[in-house]
């Protein structure tokens, strides 16, 4: 997709441990650059290939016990046999299957959102909560079936399933505060204590920003409306009121912007008059600030 020069933020450098490449998941070091709708790509600039998108790490985990990888998903039970042996060969009675080998520990698998689930605003995220050390894995919807459908091949004496609904557009404090409700809210109707804080406080990961919303100006294309000086920083484009101060429109007062040739092809927009003052279909206000 075309970006025009100033929706591009060229040169960004990540020393690890912040993005990784969709294709691959492999984590990325190095320069990246970043386009008005938050999205990133390996290189440079659009002109150092490969460009290939980059998405947040997910949130690192700490480790609760000795012998225990949270972050990995593998766990050490060498120190614990009895119990699987015990729990095993439970499993064979209950259930009349004779199992060649005891169910393996789930590993740590992060899903992405597609761009259908960017188009419909929101996906399903899926975990497993281990309850004898209160720690949990990220999970892929085929092994939380498996899970929810106590399968034989999975360690279903050890681990809870969780689903949770994940808003990815919208709002941007909207969506934070949407994700973080649903995760408390699961949380504690399912007593898994200590599950919130495998995110980090991160409730706005893969949250990507509309059309026409998080675009950055270099100074050259934009001004104030007001005082016609240069505008450096983010704005977006309302569809009534034109280029305006921020990364989203809000309903506190922010500025007016103006690009400054008129009818530029960086101006997607009809040309209007922007006088710095706004009517409000039920009163007149003056407004000082130029907007909002």
């Amino acid at each position: 997709m075309y970006y025009p020069k100033s929706q591009i933020q060229e040169g960004l450098y990540t020393s690890g441990g912040e993005y990784m490449i969709v294709s691959t998941s492999e984590p990325y070091t190095g320069y990246y650059y970043q386009v008005s709708n938050n999205q990133r790509f390996t290189g440079k600039n659009p002109s150092t290939p490969p460009n290939n998108q980059l998405v947040n790490m997910p949130p690192p985990q700490t480790p609760n016990r000795e012998g225990t990888d949270v972050g990995s998903g593998i766990q050490d039970i060498s120190d614990n046999s009895s119990f699987w042996s015990y729990q095993y060969q439970t499993l064979k009675k209950q259930q009349g299957i004779i199992l060649k080998t005891p169910p393996s520990t789930p590993l740590q698998t992060i899903p992405l959102p597609t761009s259908n689930d960017y188009s419909n605003g929101f996906f399903n995220r899926y975990f497993l909560y281990n309850f004898k050390n209160n720690s949990t894995i990220e999970t892929n919807k085929s092994t939380y079936t498996q899970f929810t459908t106590k399968s034989p091949k999975v360690q279903i004496d050890m681990f809870t399933p969780l689903k949770v609904f994940w808003s990815l557009t919208g709002k941007l404090n909207i969506v934070y505060k949407s994700n973080n409700s649903n995760v408390i809210s699961i949380e504690q109707t399912n007593k898994v204590y200590g599950f919130s804080n495998y995110f980090g406080k991160k409730y706005t990961q893969y949250y990507q920003y509309s059309k026409n919303e998080n675009i950055y100006s270099n100074g050259e294309e934009l001004k104030y409306s007001k005082s016609k000086k240069p505008y450096i920083g983010y704005y977006h484009i309302h569809p009534t009121k034109g280029p305006m101060v921020g990364r989203q429109h809000t309903m506190e007062a922010h500025d007016y912007l103006e690009f400054a040739q008129t009818g530029s092809i960086l101006n997607p927009l009809t040309p209007t008059i922007q006088s710095g003052s706004y009517e409000e279909p039920y009163k007149t206000i003056t407004n000082t600030f130029g907007g909002y």
